[in-house]
């Protein structure tokens, strides 16, 4: 798979699907798909919890996606678009929810692939999400601070 395609929707994933596709799914295909974010908010290392395979496996690769404004911007609008499911379905603000993982991941590849200030500024407005009933676990709060 070419991610720079991808994220530039010149491309699509290793299931057929363009980041237009993956962005104008429902909340419960959302939720319920699990193999989805890896290929949205790609990172230089292997999933622990999906095995398709696909990450940025060179820093030639991370380089370049960097340098492209378009993939970017798309990186960017990918996390303003989870955000908003986050916003929507708040019931991630437990203990334990896969969609803390996500959001993790969100902040690794803001900060890998667009700028500490994008994935700062992620990582402020979930914490305003949850500011006034956290539910979140201590050990995942600090995954995020220091993603």
């Amino acid at each position: 798979m070419i991610y720079e395609d991808f994220l530039t929707l010149k491309g699509k994933d290793f299931k057929g699907r363009t980041l237009e596709d993956i962005w104008s799914f429902s909340d419960k295909e959302i939720e319920e798909n699990h193999d989805f974010i890896q290929i949205v908010f790609p990172l230089n290392k292997p999933s622990q919890s999906v095995f398709h395979g696909y990450y940025l496996d060179s820093q030639d690769i991370v380089d370049q996606i960097k340098k492209n404004k378009e993939a970017t911007n798309n990186i960017i609008k990918s996390s303003q678009w989870f955000f908003s499911f986050l916003e929507r379905n708040m019931y991630w603000n437990d203990q334990h929810d896969h969609n803390q993982l996500r959001i993790t991941r969100v902040i690794e590849c803001l900060r890998l692939l667009v700028s500490d200030e994008e994935a700062d500024n992620f990582y402020k407005n979930v914490l305003e999400l949850i500011k006034d009933n956290n539910q979140i676990n201590m050990r995942t709060l600090n995954f995020w601070k220091n993603a």
